[in-house]
C-alpha cells in the first residue's frame, strides 16, 4: 500500500480512507474503511470522466447492474456502495487479500497445471454470471484477476463499459488491453460479445501457465497485429490446457467455447471447484511468498497495474448478433506431472508494458464482481429431492419439504421468483434462461426457454389468475431491445409487446387489473415511460416522465410509484397513469416502500438519508444513515419500514416517523427481509434467519453456502421458498 499524498482524501463518503492502492486510466483508488470495520477498495473517477454526461449515465447503469450480480461464498465480492452524482463519482467493493494474477506470476512464476485448472474454473463460473445478466466484462486481463486464499475474483467489471461510452463520444475508441483484446475488438466492423471475453480468457490462461505473454511483448501496433493474424506463442502451455487455450483463441467468435464448456474441459463442476479453492491453491507448499500470514495483509506494490496505451483504435463496442456457439470444446486430458515454478521473474520484468487500450487500467487489489454458478447435481429430472428436517435447525416451525436441483435461479438480489394466487406453483428464473414453474410439492411443471442466455436477462414474473408477466430483455444489442411477454398457466405464450428503451427497463409490476412497466425512451439521460398493458395485450394508458425510471417500480393501495432519474419520485393512478404528487429529492430515486400512507425512500446519498413522504407528496421527515437501495415495507406502526443500512449488514426496524425501533445483525450479508405476520425471514449466505417483530432471533435453518447472490425467499401461507446450495429449498414455517 502507498503512503497518502497531500491531495489524496482522507475520507470518499462515510469512509476514512487508510492509504492508496494504486491509480490507473480510470482514476485513482484506495483502502477505506467503514465504520463498521469492513476494508473497502474504492475507485474514484477522473475528472475528465466526471465531467461527460454520457459516462455518469452508463456509470449509474452499471453500478445498478453490478449490484445485481455477487456475494459472499462465491468468485467475486458485493459491490458495497457507489456515488454517481459526486464531484468525482466512486464506487466501493469489498476488499480481497491476495495478489493479482500478474503479480503472482512475476514473483512465483507460472502456476502449476492443477492450479490453472481451478482458475480456468472459476473465471468460467465468473464470465458465466457476467454474461448471464446480459453484460460483458471486455478487458479481462491478469492484472483484473485477484488471488484470494478461498479462489480467484473478477475485478474492474462495468466501469468499462461506461468508460466504453466516454470513449466513443470523443474518438470512437474503444476500451481493452493490448494483448487481451479480441481480433473483433480491434477490427473496424467487429462485434464485441460474449466471445471476446472467452478469447482474453485464453490469453490469460496461457500467461498464467507459462509465465509469457502469449503474443509477446514490444509496441501495441505490433501486438495487434500479432492478435489479428493469430501469431501467438504457446511454449510453456502444459499439452494438457493446449486445447482449450487454442480453442478459446480461436478467431470466429462463434468458434470459440462457453464459459460453460470450459468449466467442463478442464474437469471442474461448481461443487469440485468450492473443493479445490482452499488456502495456498495456486502455489501449494510454496506460497510464502504470497501467502498472508496472520493479521498481515497482502497490499499490491505500485507497479502492479497495467500502464495506459498509447494509441485508440476506431471500433464498435456493442454486441449486436454476436453468436453464442454450443461451443465443442477439444478433450483436455487429465491433469500429469506438475513441474516445479521457476525462481521469480519480477526484477526482469519491471517495465513490462501491458498497455490499455483507452484507459482501462489499474491492476490493484481491490474491487471484486461477479461470481459463480451453483452445481447441476441432484436431481436431474426436475424432480425434488426427498423432504428431511432443516439441518442444523432442529427446532420446531422450520421443516425442509422438499430441494429442487435441476436448475439455479438467476436472481441474486430481490425476490427469488414468485408464487401463483393460489399457492400451487413456484415460478423461477433460471441462470440457464428458463423459467420454471415447480409446484407445491417439488415437481417441475413445465420450464419456456427464452433463448440466448449470454445477452438476454429475464424478469422476475407477476402472477395473475390468467397466467404470468416477464420482462425479456437483450441488454447488449446496440439499442437494447426488449419485450412484455405474457404467458399462460401451462407456460405457452400468450402475446409478446416490444418496449421502447433507450438503455434500461423495469420489471413487470400488478396494477389493478393492469400490468405496467417503466422503460427510457431514448437514453438514461432523457425522458422516461410508464405504460400500462391488460390481460389482451392492449395498452390503455401510458405515462411520461421527465426522467427515466432508475429502479424497480412498486404498487400500494392503486398507486403507482416511480423512482426517477430526474431525482423526483412520482406517484400516478393505477386506473389511468394520471400524476397525483411528484416528490423532489436530492438524487437519482431508489425503490420506495409504503406503509400506513408514509412512503420511505432513500437516493443513495453520501449521508445515507432515507426520506418520509406524506399521502399528498410532501416530505414529512429525513434521518440520515438509513438510506439504501433496499427498503422494505414493515407492515405495522411499530415496524413500518424495514431498511438495510448503507454497508450492508445490519437490519434496521424504522418506525412511521422515521426513527430506528432496533438493529438486527446477521453476522454476513443478507437478502431483502421478508415480513410475515409476528415474524421476519431474511436469508443470509448460508442461512434463513426468523426473528421475531421485536427483532430478535426466533431460530435459524440452514440452507447451504450459496453460490449466487441473496435473493429474497418467497412467502405463501406457511410455505416458504429460499435459494439454497441445491438451487431451490422449500421450508414449512409456523409461527
Amino acid at each position: 500500500m502507498q503512503v497518502l499524498r497531500a491531495t489524496d482524501p482522507r475520507r470518499i463518503g462515510p469512509y476514512e480512507v487508510r492509504g492508496r492502492l494504486g491509480s490507473g486510466g480510470m482514476g485513482e483508488v484506495y483502502l477505506a474503511e467503514s465504520r463498521a470495520g469492513l476494508r473497502l477498495a474504492v475507485k474514484v473517477v477522473r475528472s475528465e470522466y466526471a465531467q461527460d454526461r454520457t459516462f455518469r449515465a452508463r456509470f449509474r447503469q452499471e453500478v445498478r447492474a453490478a449490484q445485481t450480480v455477487g456475494g459472499t461464498g462465491t468468485y467475486t465480492a458485493r459491490v458495497v456502495d457507489a456515488d454517481p452524482e459526486g464531484e468525482h463519482p466512486w464506487m466501493a467493493t469489498e476488499f480481497v487479500e491476495g495478489p493479482n494474477l500478474r503479480d503472482a506470476v512475476l514473483d512465483g512464476g507460472p502456476l502449476p497445471e492443477p492450479a490453472v485448472r481451478v482458475l480456468a474454473a472459476a473465471l468460467g463460473e465468473a464470465l458465466g454470471a457476467i454474461h448471464a445478466k446480459g453484460m460483458v466484462h471486455r478487458d479481462l486481463k491478469p492484472s483484473n484477476i485477484l488471488l484470494a486464499p478461498d479462489g480467484p475474483r473478477v475485478i474492474d467489471f462495468g466501469i468499462v463499459r461506461a468508460l466504453e461510452a466516454t470513449a466513443m463520444t470523443r474518438t470512437g475508441a474503444i476500451v481493452g488491453s493490448v494483448g487481451y483484446v479480441s481480433p473483433e475488438q480491434i477490427r473496424n466492423g467487429g462485434q464485441v460479445g460474449p466471445p471476446s471475453d472467452v478469447f482474453a480468457l485464453g490469453a490469460v490462461l496461457a500467461y498464467a501457465a507459462s509465465g509469457r505473454e502469449p503474443f509477446g511483448e514490444g509496441q501495441d501496433s505490433v501486438i495487434l497485429l500479432r492478435v489479428l493474424t493469430r501469431d501467438f506463442d504457446l511454449k510453456g502451455v502444459p499439452d494438457g490446457l493446449l486445447p482449450l487455450v487454442e480453442s478459446c483463441l480461436r478467431d470466429e467468435p462463434a468458434e470459440r467455447p462457453t464459459p460453460e464448456a470450459v468449466i467442463g474441459a478442464v474437469g471442474h463442476t461448481a461443487g469440485t471447484l468450492r473443493e479445490s479453492v482452499r488456502s495456498g491453491w495456486f502455489r501449494g507448499a510454496s506460497a510464502e511468498s504470497v501467502a498472508v500470514k496472520g493479521d498481515e495483509r497482502w497490499l499490491p506494490q505500485g507497479e502492479s497495474g497495467e500502464r495506459e496505451s498509447r494509441v485508440e483504435y476506431v471500433a464498435p463496442v456493442t454486441a449486436t448478433d454476436t453468436p453464442v456457439p454450443d461451443a465443442v470444446v477439444p478433450d483436455v486430458p487429465a491433469e500429469t506431472v506438475v513441474p516445479a515454478p521457476p525462481p521469480s521473474r519480477r526484477g526482469l520484468l519491471k517495465a513490462l508494458t501491458g498497455g490499455a487500450v483507452v484507459a482501462a487500467g489499474g491492476g490493484v487489489g481491490g474491487w471484486l464482481w461477479l461470481r459463480d454458478s451453483g452445481d447441476k447435481g441432484g436431481a436431474t429430472g426436475g424432480g425434488p429431492t426427498a423432504p428431511d428436517k432443516a439441518s442444523g435447525s432442529g427446532k420446531p416451525g422450520a421443516k425442509v419439504r422438499w430441494r429442487y436441483s435441476a436448475a439455479r435461479p438467476s436472481a441474486s438480489q430481490g425476490p427469488l421468483g414468485a408464487v401463483s394466487p393460489d399457492g400451487k406453483v413456484l415460478y423461477v428464473p433460471m441462470a440457464d434462461g428458463t423459467l420454471r414453474a415447480i409446484s407445491a410439492d417439488g415437481k417441475e411443471l413445465w420450464k419456456h426457454d427464452f433463448g440466448d442466455i449470454a445477452t438476454l436477462t429475464v424478469s422476475n414474473p407477476v402472477v395473475t389468475s390468467d397466467g404470468l408477466y416477464t420482462v425479456v430483455s437483450d441488454v447488449e444489442a446496440g439499442a437494447p431491445v426488449s419485450s412484455l411477454l405474457a404467458l399462460n398457466p401451462g407456460g405457452t405464450g400468450r402475446w409478446k409487446k416490444s418496449i421502447p428503451s433507450g438503455g434500461y427497463v423495469t420489471g413487470p409490476v400488478l396494477v389493478g387489473d393492469l400490468v405496467a412497466v417503466g422503460y427510457a425512451v431514448a437514453d438514461l439521460e432523457g425522458a422516461g415511460e410508464i405504460r400500462a398493458y391488460d390481460a389482451g395485450g392492449e395498452s390503455p394508458w401510458k405515462t411520461g416522465l421527465q426522467g427515466s425510471p432508475h429502479a424497480e417500480l412498486l404498487v400500494a393501495d392503486d398507486i403507482l410509484y416511480a423512482p426517477s432519474f430526474d431525482n423526483h419520485l412520482h406517484a400516478l393512478a393505477g386506473a389511468d397513469g394520471s400524476e397525483l404528487w411528484k416528490a423532489k429529492l436530492n438524487g437519482d430515486v431508489d425503490r420506495p416502500a409504503v406503509t400506513g400512507g408514509v412512503v420511505a425512500v432513500g437516493t443513495g446519498d453520501a449521508a445515507g438519508t432515507l426520506f418520509g413522504i406524506g399521502a399528498d407528496g410532501r416530505r414529512v421527515w429525513a434521518e440520515k444513515g438509513l438510506g439504501s437501495a433496499v427498503v422494505t415495507a414493515g407492515g405495522s406502526d411499530d415496524v413500518a419500514f424495514l431498511g438495510i443500512e448503507p454497508e450492508g449488514q445490519v437490519l434496521v426496524a424504522i418506525g412511521k416517523d422515521g426513527q430506528r425501533v432496533w438493529k438486527y445483525r446477521p453476522g454476513d450479508f443478507f437478502s431483502e427481509p421478508v415480513p410475515a405476520g409476528d415474524l421476519i425471514y431474511l436469508l443470509t449466505t448460508t442461512q434463513v434467519h426468523v426473528l421475531t417483530r421485536a427483532g430478535k432471533l426466533s431460530h435459524k435453518v440452514e440452507v447451504g453456502a450459496l453460490q449466487y447472490g441473496t435473493a429474497a425467499p418467497v412467502l405463501h401461507g406457511n410455505r416458504l421458498y429460499t435459494a439454497s446450495s441445491e438451487g431451490i429449498t422449500a421450508l414449512d414455517v409456523t409461527a
